[in-house]
């Protein structure tokens, strides 16, 4: 009995330290890929056929149909994404010049979902792209995460008991 007993309360005490383990909420997570995004401000962008430009504005807020990634170059050029993150099917990095201090995040959708505006110009594609620095050398990985983490809690939000 006084083996059952400890079996049970230490049951009792794993089961407590698994339920306090931290997840974000959809708002922490786009605040954090906001936070990832404005890291990118100041700092020159360029590709493989020179200078894009300097990142003058950035952020990564909620919509009504998701999240909303915009940028600005050289405060003229402002690009935007806006999609809903469920429909990601792959993170991929989507290396600029070598010598940039800023790299992209391409985002791949299911379908051509995703409101791209490009100065002016509004179409659909099926990806958006997320720039960010890669000064730290662990930003894919964490900002992929945050990612599959907001895809999953929004899969969660529209269906909690699927799979």
């Amino acid at each position: 009995m006084k083996k059952f007993f400890y079996v049970v309360l230490f049951s009792f005490f794993v089961s407590q330290l698994h339920a306090q383990t931290p997840t974000l909420t959809k708002g922490e997570t786009i605040s954090y890929l906001d936070k990832k995004i404005k890291e990118s401000i100041g700092h020159n962008w360029t590709n493989n056929n020179g200078t894009i430009g300097k990142i003058s504005s950035a952020s990564v807020i909620q919509t009504e149909k998701g999240i909303k990634i915009e940028f600005r170059i050289d405060y003229q050029r402002t690009i935007s994404y806006e999609f809903n993150p469920k429909l990601i099917s792959s993170v991929t990095e989507y290396t600029n010049g070598t010598s940039s201090p800023v790299n992209e995040i391409r985002l791949s959708l299911n379908g051509n979902v995703c409101i791209h505006y490009n100065n002016g110009q509004t179409n659909s594609v099926s990806y958006g792209n997320l720039p960010y620095l890669k000064a730290d050398a662990d930003n894919f990985q964490k900002i992929s995460k945050a990612f599959n983490h907001l895809k999953a809690l929004l899969a969660a939000e529209d269906d909690p008991f699927g799979q």
